[in-house]
Order: structure tokens, then C-alpha cells, then sequence
């Protein structure tokens, strides 16, 4: 059987690589447009902010107005996890971040970590002039699963045979196509829980924001030179982080 196996595999024009981990480099291109008052509406009661934070996220998000940014982001899986690094090459990037992975100029700071099986993402969020980062877990609750819906339908991408799945929901419709041939459950974002690795994923989400993502594979590289592991910092939650990230703007903002 072995050798029928390989005997397929030299005849067929599609690469069938078992492959478990490795890294995959996407060119991901975001619209969005922002509503201040959608995005008031679903802060965290807990939260508080005062009058001169509102206005200064206000103005932010009226000078960001509808944009289309178009970025890098690299793929680090193995099996259930993965990690993901971005670089926005459009945004000014004053000290660089170095990837862990030694090779990759993570330009906005962000490094997640995902881990499909434990239902958990870990965010190392941008850095904001403090020497240790500060990180934040949240466990992938429902509402993040996406229950594909999987069609017999066939293309090739790099090389890959890929199969299409969708998905759709009030916060969430997505179409992506994944390499079965390429052994894991790891995406990016939610993207994951599927039986092999998206390649191509076109998203429009419309809980909090009106946003539109579309994830383009442009080269895959087998094996790892460092095992994935969750980024270490400063534990706080989502709320914590936003309050203080709000409270570093406000002090630049009356800097005399």
C-alpha cells in the first residue's frame, strides 16, 4: 500500500505534502468602518471611561474613517496550535518587534497564540512603552466556534489540492478554502477547526464594526525552527489593557 501511495503521489501535478507544521505567509487586506456609538453600545459595563477618552476614541476612529489596509501575516501551526504575527507595513513603526521566531519584523507588536484543542487565545498586545508586554488570555467561547459547513467542491492553491467551507451567521459569513493534505486544525483568528489548513479565507464580520478580511496564502515552508509556545507578560484582562492603553494616549494627547 506504501508504495501505491507514493506511486500516486509522483503521478499527480498536486503536491500531497502530510505535512503538521510548518509556517504560512498571508497577505491579509482589511476595510473597516468604524461606529462610534455601535461600539459604545457594546463596551463592557465594567469598563469605565471618562468624557475626555470618548472623545479622543471619537476623533480616532472619525480620522480612521472607511479604510482599506492591506498587511502581512505569518502562520506558525503545529497540529492544534498556532501563532500568528502582523506587520502593517502602511503604519509607522518606530522601534521594530522582533518575532520569536528570529525572522520577521512584527511591526505593530501583536503576537497571538491560539490553541484549537484547549479552546483558548493568548494575546501579546502592542507594545506601549512598558519593558515587560502586557498579554491577555479569553477562552474561546461558543460564540467564536464556527461550525463549518463543508462542500465537495475542489481547487489547488501553492500547489495544495484545497476544499471549499463555509460558514455563516447575524456576526459572521466566511468562505474558505483549506488543504486537507496539510495535517492541521490551526488558522487564523477563529479560522481554524477545520480538517486541514485555510489558504484562502474572504470574511465580512458585523458585530461591533462593519469589517471585511480577506487572507491570501503566498508561500508555506514545512518544519519549525522553534516549537510554538504562548507569548509570557503582564496577565490582564481585555478591559484592564484598554483602560491603560487609554490612559497612555491621554497623557501623549497633553504632553506639553
Amino acid at each position: 500500500m506504501r508504495y501505491l501511495i507514493l506511486f500516486f503521489a509522483f503521478l499527480s501535478p498536486i503536491t500531497l505534502l502530510a505535512q503538521s507544521e510548518g509556517t504560512v505567509e498571508y497577505s491579509v487586506t482589511t476595510e473597516m468602518k468604524m461606529d462610534m456609538e455601535t461600539i459604545m453600545a457594546n463596551m463592557p459595563e465594567e469598563m469605565q471611561l471618562d468624557s475626555a477618552m470618548v472623545a479622543q476614541m471619537a476623533q480616532t476612529f472619525e480620522n480612521m474613517g472607511n479604510q482599506q489596509v492591506t498587511g502581512t501575516v505569518l502562520l506558525h501551526f503545529s497540529g492544534a496550535q498556532a501563532l500568528t504575527e502582523v506587520v502593517m507595513p502602511d503604519l509607522p513603526n518606530p522601534m521594530p518587534n522582533v518575532s520569536p521566531f528570529g525572522s520577521f519584523d512584527n511591526s505593530i507588536g501583536v503576537t497571538t497564540y491560539f490553541d484549537f484543542d484547549e479552546q483558548i487565545r493568548i494575546t501579546k498586545m502592542p507594545n506601549a512603552g512598558e519593558s515587560v508586554p502586557y498579554v491577555v488570555s479569553i477562552e474561546l467561547n461558543p460564540i467564536d466556534a464556527v461550525d463549518w459547513v463543508l462542500s465537495d467542491v475542489d481547487s489547488t492553491i501553492l500547489g495544495h489540492a484545497v476544499k471549499k467551507a463555509e460558514f455563516i451567521s447575524d456576526s459572521l459569513e466566511a468562505v474558505v478554502w483549506y488543504a486537507p493534505g496539510i495535517g492541521s486544525i490551526a488558522g487564523p483568528d477563529q479560522f481554524g477547526n477545520l480538517p486541514g489548513l485555510p489558504l484562502s479565507i474572504d470574511a465580512t464580520m458585523s458585530q461591533n464594526m462593519n469589517m471585511k478580511m480577506t487572507y491570501v496564502a503566498k508561500s508555506i515552508t514545512e518544519g519549525l525552527e522553534e516549537p510554538i509556545t504562548p507569548p509570557i507578560g503582564i496577565s490582564v484582562t481585555q478591559e484592564e489593557y484598554m483602560k491603560i492603553l487609554m490612559e497612555k494616549m491621554g497623557d501623549m494627547q497633553f504632553v506639553p
